[in-house]
C-alpha cells in the first residue's frame, strides 16, 4: 500500500559561491563533498578535514564562518514510475532553518522553521528514472540579522539577539555553558512515500476512571487517499497480546474506543511498575502505523498550604503526590544528529539510577528525538516540556505566530499519547526578562511584552484543542504577577551562583513551591578536560581552560566559591576535585533542605527540584552533573543520596543539629536512628539510639541531637537502619572545611569481586573520590565516611590496576600502593 524510498545516501554538499548564479552553482563539478543525511555542514567539514574540532582548544573561533555561509545540497535518485491513483510525497522530518527546495529544478518547497517538518506532494513533478533534488540553506546568522534591521533588536540573555526572529534551537546562538555553532542541513530524515492510501495522525489519549478499575482508550486515525478495504485497528497488553481488536471501512477519519477492566497501570519511577500498552491501526494490503501509551492520570495540584501563604505545586500520578526531584535537560551535543538512541537511554538512566523523577526538557533547544520520550516512557521518568522559547522579549507579529502555531501544533500531536509527559510550559525565563524590562509585574507597561499573546493565548489554545488532559503552565519561572514568587507557581533559584551570589549553604532560604532551576557550576572530568586541551594549556585560569567556561565571570564566580569553602590547589588536578567537591555539597544542601518542606497531606511547601542541568553538550565548565563524555560528576552522587526513598537528614544548631527524615514511599516505616558526635580525629564525643516511625510519603521532624559544649569542630551523623543495613545517613561536618585539618584517615580499599569493592577508614574521612578507568561506571562515590562502617560499592568496568582514591586534605590523588591500602581479595 505504501512503498518508502529512504532519501540518505548519495548526497553531496558545499559552499555556495556567491560570485555565481545559484543555477552554476548547483551545475558546478568542483567543490562538493560527500554529506551524511541526517547531518549538518559542521559534521560534513570535519569528516573531510576542512575544519578542526570545534570542542578542542580554541576551535571554536576558528568555525564561526560556517554559520556565515550560505551551503547547497544535491542528490540524484531514481524513482519508478507512479500507477494510476498513487500519490508520491517527499517527506523532509527536519530542515535547519532557512531552506528552499527544488525537485527537478523546480521549487517545491520554502520553510523556515527547523522544528516543523514538510510534507511536499511531487506526484505530477517526479520523472520515471532519474531526479534531482537540489537544497539551498541560508545563513541563519545572517537571515536573522536582516529581519532583526527591519523590525527592531529586542532584550535578550543569552547569544545573538537576531535569534528571537529565527526558529531554531536557540543554544546553537550560544549559550552560558555552550559555544556558537550555527548548524545547518538536513539534520533529520527525509523519504520518499508513493502510496495509494496512507494513514496519518494516529491518536489514543487514554483515560483512567477515578478508582483506577477502568480504562478508556479513543482512537482515531485518518486515511489519507482511497481505498475500498478496511483498517483494523488492535489494542496489545504490555505483554504484547491482543486485547481488543476492531475492523473499520477505510475512509476519512476513523474512530472507536476501546475499553479494559482492572488496567495495568504506569507508574512514575520509584512508584511501581512502567506498563506499555501497544495502539495499532493497520490497512489492508500493508501499511500500518503504531503508538505506545500507559495507563495513568496525572495531576498538577494547587491547593492552599496549611499555615502558609499561596498555594501548593504537586503532581499526582494516580492519585498519588509524588516529590519530583530531576534534572533539566540540554540537547546532549551540538550536532544533534550525533545524538543516537542508547545515547539518550544511558543518559536517562543515569537520571532514573539517581532516584530521579522528572526531567525538564528546557525551551532553548529542541522537542526532543522519539527515543528521548520513549526511554522516558519506559523509565518512568516525568517530562516536563517547554515550548521552544527561552530568555528573550520574543516578536508576535501574525507571520512569526503563524510558524509558532504551526511549531506548536506538531510538537503536541506527536509527544501527547507518551505516558511521561506531565506538563507543557509556555516558556523558559520570559516573563523574568519581561519583569526586568518593566513589561511584566506591578505596575508594569504589558503592551511592552509582545509575546503575552503567544504563552496565554496562542499556546493554551493549542494544548487545550489538542492534549486536554495534559496541564498547561504559561512559563518558567511563573508565578503570576511575581515570576520570583516563593508561596506560588515554579520558581528559579538563581540566588545562589548568580544574582548575590548567596552562600550555597543558605539554598533551603530561596525555596520555591516547585524548584525548577539552581545550580552551581563545575569542571568537568579532567580525562575530558585532556582530551580538549593542548597539554600546555592543563592548569587552571588557562586560556583554554577560561574558553570553556561560557558563563560570563564564570571562572570568577567559581573561584569565590571555592575559596569560601575550601583551600584553593594549584593543580588542576587538584582544582578539578575542588570545584566538583563544592558542587557536590551545594546540591546536598538545596536538594536536602527543599525535600524537608515536602511536609505531609494539605502541606506540601516545596514539592520538586530540578537541578540545572542533568547533562553537556561539549567539553565545558558548567551547572551539569554529567559532562558530555557521560561522566557522572560528584555532585550526581549527592544527589543520588538526597532522593533515596527514605533519606535522613540534619540541620546544624549552636548546640548540635535537628534531625528529620523523608520516607518517600506509601506505606510508613520503622527503623532505627543512631545519632553520633565525633571529633575530626575519630574520638566519639556523644551517642544515642532511637527507634523512630517514619509516616507514609511525609517529611517526620525527629527533634533535636545536643553536643557536648566543650567540643572542638564536631562532626555530627545520622544513620537509619532496618536491622544492620544502613538506609540512609548523613554527615554534616564543621564549615568552612579550608579551616580544618585532616588527619589521614587510613583509607583502606578491597576488591571483593570484579564488580565490587568495600571501603573503610580509621578516622573520619570527607569526600573519597575513587576512579579507575573512564569507562568505569560507580553505583556510589564522593563518600562521607565513619570509623567502624564498611562501604560496599557495586561498580561496572572496574580497573584494580589503575584505582586511585581521593579525599579532602589528601593534597594530592593516591594510588595503589600509597597511603591507601588497596587488597585485591
Amino acid at each position: 500500500m505504501t512503498h518508502t524510498l529512504a532519501l540518505h545516501s548519495g548526497w553531496q554538499f558545499k559552499a555556495r559561491n556567491p560570485h555565481t548564479s545559484l543555477t552554476d552553482d548547483f551545475a558546478s563539478s568542483s567543490d562538493w563533498a560527500a554529506a551524511s543525511i541526517p547531518g549538518t555542514v559542521h559534521q560534513d567539514l570535519l569528516a573531510t578535514g576542512q575544519i578542526l574540532d570545534p570542542n578542542f582548544g580554541l576551535n571554536e573561533q576558528g568555525v564561526q564562518w560556517v554559520g556565515e555561509t550560505d551551503w547547497l545540497y544535491r542528490l540524484e535518485f531514481d524513482a519508478a514510475k507512479l500507477e494510476n491513483g498513487q500519490h508520491a510525497d517527499l517527506c523532509f522530518d527536519g530542515l535547519d532553518t532557512f531552506a528552499q527546495v527544488w525537485l527537478n529544478g523546480e521549487l517545491i518547497l520554502a520553510s523556515e522553521n527547523m522544528f516543523v517538518p514538510r510534507r511536499v506532494s511531487v506526484a505530477g513533478k517526479l520523472r520515471e528514472g532519474k531526479n534531482g533534488l537540489h537544497l539551498l540553506f541560508a545563513s541563519a546568522l545572517r537571515r536573522g540579522q536582516e529581519i532583526e534591521a527591519e523590525l527592531g533588536k529586542r532584550h535578550l540573555w543569552n547569544g545573538d539577539s537576531s535569534r528571537l526572529y529565527v526558529r531554531k534551537a536557540q543554544y546553537h546562538y550560544g549559550w552560558d555553558w555552550g559555544p556558537v555553532l550555527m548548524t545547518a542541513g538536513l539534520w533529520r530524515g527525509v523519504r520518499l512515500e508513493v502510496y495509494t492510501a496512507r494513514l496519518d495522525e494516529l491518536a489514543c489519549a487514554v483515560s483512567l476512571s477515578d478508582d483506577l478499575k477502568r480504562a478508556e482508550f479513543p482512537v482515531s486515525v485518518n486515511v489519507v487517499g482511497q481505498m475500498s478495504g478496511n483498517v483494523r485497528l488492535e489494542l496489545l497488553g504490555p505483554d504484547g497480546v491482543t486485547v481488543a481488536s476492531e475492523m473499520l471501512p477505510a475512509a476519512g477519519t476513523i474512530e472507536h474506543t476501546f475499553s479494559v477492566e482492572n488496567p495495568a497501570l504506569w507508574w512514575s519511577a520509584g512508584s511501581g511498575e512502567q506498563p506499555l500498552y501497544t495502539v495499532r491501526a493497520a490497512l489492508d494490503g500493508g501499511g500500518s502505523s503504531e503508538l505506545r501509551v500507559g495507563v495513568r492520570s496525572i495531576k498538577l495540584v494547587q491547593e492552599p498550604v496549611a499555615g502558609e501563604e499561596g498555594s501548593s505545586f504537586f503532581f499526582e500520578v494516580n492519585g498519588t503526590p509524588i516529590f519530583c526531584g530531576g534534572a533539566n535537560w540540554i540537547p546532549d551535543d551540538n550536532f544533534l544528529p550525533r545524538i543516537t538512541p542508547q545515547r539518550y537511554r544511558t543518559r536517562l538512566t543515569q537520571a532514573r539510577d539517581a532516584h530521579m523523577v522528572m526531567i525538564r526538557v528546557w525551551g532553548g533547544g529542541i522537542y526532543e528525538d522519539d527515543a528521548f520520550y520513549d526511554a522516558c516512557d519506559e523509565l518512568g521518568l516525568l517530562v516536563w516540556q517547554d515550548f521552544m522559547f527561552a530568555c528573550g522579549m520574543y516578536p508576535a507579529h501574525a507571520a512569526f505566530q503563524a510558524s509558532i502555531r504551526e511549531e506548536a501544533e506538531v510538537a503536541v500531536k506527536r509527544l501527547r499519547h507518551h505516558a511521561s509527559l506531565a506538563l507543557w510550559c509556555g516558556n523558559n525565563e520570559d516573563y523574568q526578562i519581561a519583569g526586568s524590562v518593566g513589561a511584566y509585574g506591578p505596575g508594569s507597561d504589558e503592551s511592552k511584552f509582545d509575546a503575552l499573546s503567544t504563552y496565554e493565548e496562542l499556546l493554551p489554545e493549542v494544548c487545550a484543542r489538542l492534549n486536554p488532559s495534559t496541564q498547561y503552565w504559561p512559563g518558567s519561572a511563573y508565578g503570576g504577577p511575581d515570576s520570583t514568587s516563593q508561596t506560588v507557581g515554579d520558581r528559579h533559584t538563581w540566588d545562589v551562583w548568580h544574582s548575590a551570589m548567596a552562600p550555597y549553604q543558605d539554598y533551603p532560604k530561596y525555596e520555591g513551591r516547585f524548584v525548577s532551576e539552581f545550580g552551581m557550576q563545575s569542571l568537568p572530568s579532567l580525562a575530558l578536560l585532556e582530551s580538549a586541551t593542548a597539554p600546555e594549556e592543563r592548569f587552571p585560569a588557562s586560556r583554554t581552560l577560561e574558553h570553556h567556561n561560557k558563563a560570563g565571570d564564570g571562572p570568577r564566580r567559581l573561584n569565590v566559591y571555592i575559596g569560601d569553602t575550601v583551600r584553593v590547589p594549584a593543580d588542576l588536578t587538584g582544582y578539578v576535585y575542588a570545584s566538583q567537591l563544592v558542587q557536590a555539597e551545594a546540591m546536598l544542601s538545596a536538594y536536602r533542605g527543599w525535600r524537608r518542606r515536602w511536609g505531609s497531606a494539605g502541606k506540601r511547601a516545596v514539592s520538586g527540584a530540578l537541578v540545572w542541568q542533568l547533562n553537556d553538550c561539549w567539553p565545558v565548565t558548567s551547572w551539569a552533573i554529567i559532562d558530555s563524555s557521560g561522566q557522572a560528576k560528584p555532585a550526581y552522587y549527592a544527589i543520588k543520596r538526597a532522593l533515596t526513598p527514605i533519606s535522613v537528614g540534619l540541620a546544624l544548631t549552636e548546640g548540635g543539629a535537628q534531625v528529620w527524615a523523608v520516607n518517600g514511599t506509601t506505606e510508613s516505616q520503622t527503623l532505627t536512628l543512631e545519632l553520633r558526635a565525633l571529633t575530626l580525629g575519630g574520638q566519639e564525643l556523644s551517642a544515642e539510639s532511637h527507634e523512630v516511625t517514619l509516616a507514609a510519603n511525609a517529611v517526620t521532624e525527629l527533634g533535636t541531637f545536643g553536643v557536648r559544649q566543650d567540643a572542638a569542630s564536631p562532626l555530627i551523623a545520622a544513620t537509619l537502619r532496618r536491622g544492620e543495613t544502613v538506609v540512609a545517613q548523613e554527615i554534616r561536618w564543621p564549615e568552612p572545611f579550608k579551616y580544618l585539618t585532616f588527619p589521614d584517615p587510613g583509607l583502606k580499599v578491597e576488591v571483593l569481586s570484579p564488580t565490587s569493592l568495600s571501603v573503610s577508614v580509621q578516622r573520619p574521612a570527607k569526600g573519597i573520590w575513587l576512579e579507575s578507568a573512564q569507562e568505569t561506571i560507580w553505583d556510589d562515590n564522593m563518600l562521607d565516611l565513619l570509623p567502624g562502617e564498611s562501604r560496599v560499592i557495586a561498580v561496572q568496568h572496574l580497573n584494580p590496576a589503575k584505582l586511585t582514591a581521593r579525599w579532602l586534605g589528601a593534597g594530592e590523588t593516591v594510588k595503589v600502593g600509597g597511603s591507601a591500602v588497596v587488597n585485591q581479595v
